[in-house]
Formats: C-alpha cells, sequence, structure tokens
C-alpha cells in the first residue's frame, strides 16, 4: 500500500511541476523525443565505411570496432586505393574478407584510375576483384540500392540509371540510396559532375529522380567529411560519411552506424576510429 500512495505522490509531483513550468522547449522537447527513439526496436544496424585510400590498418581497425558493437553488415562508398590497381584492391577486399562480416562496397574515382589510363572501363579492376558496384538489397523492408557513380568522366552507366529507376518504382517501406559522389551539396563545389558538364547534367537529374520517387535518405563518400543536409527541395536527406583514412582528413579517422527502427524511421551516428 505504501509502494501504490508513494507511486501517486510521485506523479502527481511531475504533473504540478510541468503545470508550473509552463511548456517545454525546442531543445527538451528534442531531447525527449530522442529518448522515446532509443527505446524503438531496431531493425537493420549497417556500418558505413568509405575512403580509406589503401590504410588499410584502419579499415580493419573500423570494422572490428563495427563488429565489436553488434554490427553484422556494412556498405562501403569507395576509394579503397590511390590508383586501383588489382593488387592494391585485392588487399582491400581481403580486409573486409578477414573481418568476417556481409559487405557490398561501391568503388571510387580514384579506384578506377589504373584502369582507365590502360584503356579499359573505369570500373574493371574493382570488378575483377569486388564484383558489379551497382546492386539492389531489400532487408527488412528497407529497398536499399548501391548506385556507381564514380566515372567522373561518363558517370552513371545507362544499364545503372535503368537498376536505379526500376529499384525505386515500388512502394517499399523505406528507400535508401548510396553513392561515393554527392550529386549536391549547399556549399562545396566538390561533387559528381566537377569534371564534366555531361556529370554534372546526370547530377541534377539524379537528384531530381531521389526526390520523385521519394528516397528517404542519401548516402556519400568523397567528401572526406561527417555532415547532414537536405536535397534542394528538403525531402531527401543527405549525409556524407567521414573518411577513415587519416590523411587529408580534418575530422581524424571515422566511419558511420545507420539504423533503421521498426518505424522505418532511422538515423545515422558518426563514430571515430579508436
Amino acid at each position: 500500500m505504501k509502494k501504490v500512495l508513494l507511486f501517486v505522490l510521485v506523479v502527481i509531483s511531475i504533473v504540478l511541476g510541468y503545470t508550473l513550468a509552463g511548456p517545454l522547449p525546442y531543445d527538451a522537447k528534442d531531447n525527449i523525443s530522442g529518448l522515446v527513439r532509443e527505446q524503438k526496436t531496431p531493425i537493420l544496424r549497417v556500418a558505413l565505411v568509405t575512403d580509406s585510400g589503401g590504410e588499410n590498418d584502419l579499415l580493419g581497425r573500423a570494422l572490428a570496432q563495427a563488429q565489436g558493437i553488434g554490427i553484422n553488415s556494412v556498405i562501403g562508398l569507395g576509394d579503397w586505393t590511390q590508383v586501383g590497381t588489382l593488387d592494391d584492391l585485392s588487399a582491400v577486399k581481403q580486409v573486409f574478407d578477414n573481418s568476417k562480416l556481409e559487405y557490398f562496397v561501391l568503388s571510387g574515382d580514384h579506384d578506377d584510375w589504373d584502369s582507365r589510363n590502360r584503356g579499359e572501363e573505369a570500373t574493371s579492376n574493382f570488378e575483377q576483384v569486388f564484383g558489379e558496384p551497382t546492386q539492389v538489397l531489400d532487408k527488412n523492408g528497407v529497398r536499399i540500392v548501391l548506385l556507381d557513380n564514380s566515372d567522373i568522366y561518363k558517370g552513371i552507366s545507362e544499364s545503372d540509371w535503368k537498376v536505379l529507376s526500376d529499384a525505386l518504382s515500388g512502394d517499399e517501406k523505406l528507400k535508401l540510396v548510396f553513392v561515393h559522389k554527392t550529386p549536391f551539396h549547399p556549399s562545396s563545389a566538390h561533387i559528381m559532375g566537377a569534371d564534366s558538364a555531361v556529370v554534372a547534367s546526370q547530377a541534377q537529374n539524379l537528384t531530381g529522380l531521389l526526390e520523385e520517387r521519394k528516397v528517404s535518405g542519401l548516402f556519400t563518400g568523397d567528401l572526406h567529411f561527417f555532415a547532414k543536409f537536405k536535397s534542394p527541395d528538403g525531402s531527401v536527406r543527405i549525409t556524407t560519411i567521414g573518411a577513415v583514412a587519416s590523411e587529408r582528413n580534418f575530422q581524424g579517422p571515422r566511419f558511420s552506424i545507420l539504423t533503421v527502427y521498426s518505424d522505418y524511421s532511422w538515423d545515422v551516428e558518426d563514430v571515430e576510429i579508436r
């Protein structure tokens, strides 16, 4: 009986306290919203890694750190090497294989250099080692599209455009797209199309398609900086993932964790490599 009375008194105190204090300020409401989100059930957790640039020791540490906190799937956004030789790409694949994690990876513009310099398709070496970069995945009701846009001179191939368009034409509860180079940034010029007018036009088309098909999130690499912003019409949340590499990295070596919840809301966390 005493416990019941004590509980009633606590509830009354909370109600009176809220009444006297008035409405919660905006940041306090955000904090409460965050606490509620923490109580939701995660249905998907994926590590996002990018831009290791040949620093395979740091890549291995990032994968081990992700695994240590219960992550079992990884999506990689490219630039694993300096110039994309077969030997360098094979060494990167060995790091991913050694982790024992399920992984899906894209090529980056640096990974295309050696193939292009030998007169082959830009992703030739990458595909010999990792397979096709463009992929469509379905996990727990989430449509995931990895789209190759690493070729800075040709951009996205016709076949990959079709894969993207078909993949985004359904009514999945959540659509997420992953690319190497961001097609839009509110302040940086280091985006898809910086080296080609044709590719710049593709970047505009890509941004428009993502908005039209109600894609919830776009995740990109290449910028060596973790940041969040939105597409021009505000409908697509864009996240640039920080670099694994230590060089040309103002923020320091890092990766991210994407968590999707049971109500198909999601968030992404920036994580320092330790």
